[in-house]
């Protein structure tokens, strides 16, 4: 009897005690990455510019309209603005400098026509962010503007950026 009662004492100390060493561990490990590196969530794939360009053209195609350019001054554009709101938690097309799509465009050293601007936030699936665009009116209509024929596409952080341009 005295052999069951130590065993079950034992079973009972260590199904009590390893919720609270699990516990413990995911605290500190959630400490040291949010110090070190507070993106996305474990197993999460980071948006790149690549696949948002890719599913933004293959959006274009079926609208008739021609493959965007990728240009790296619209991508230098698109990549101030993106830190720029990561940095201060932006949500609308207004830099924390007061400027607009057309002026950081301008800045980048791209001669622009017409312009727009996509931005999202809060999104590591590309296919999600370019899917919400184009339920969007306004993101729809940027996309598939056929007088735009270059971009830029920066991501930082949880913001994704898409500049279009065409040249003045």
């Amino acid at each position: 009897m005295r052999t069951n009662t130590t065993r079950i004492r034992r079973l009972c100390a260590a199904a009590c005690t390893a919720p609270l060493l699990v516990f413990a561990g995911a605290a500190g490990a959630g400490a040291t990455a949010a110090a070190t590196a507070p993106a996305a969530a474990p197993g999460a794939l980071q948006v790149t510019g690549g696949e948002i360009l890719q599913l933004v053209n293959a959006e274009r195609g079926k609208a008739n309209c021609p493959a965007l350019n990728e240009n790296a001054q619209l991508t230098q554009a698109a990549k101030t603005f993106a830190d720029d709101a990561e940095k201060n938690n932006l949500t609308n097309h207004t830099g924390s400098d007061g400027s607009s799509p057309q002026q950081r465009i301008k800045e980048a050293g791209y001669n622009a026509g017409p312009t727009a601007e996509n931005m999202a936030w809060g999104s590591t699936d590309a296919k999600k962010i370019v899917d919400d665009w184009m339920g969007s009116s306004g993101h729809r209509a940027n996309i598939v503007n056929c007088a735009l024929t270059d971009t830029g596409v920066a991501v930082s952080g949880k913001y994704t950026v898409q500049v279009f341009a065409a040249p003045g």
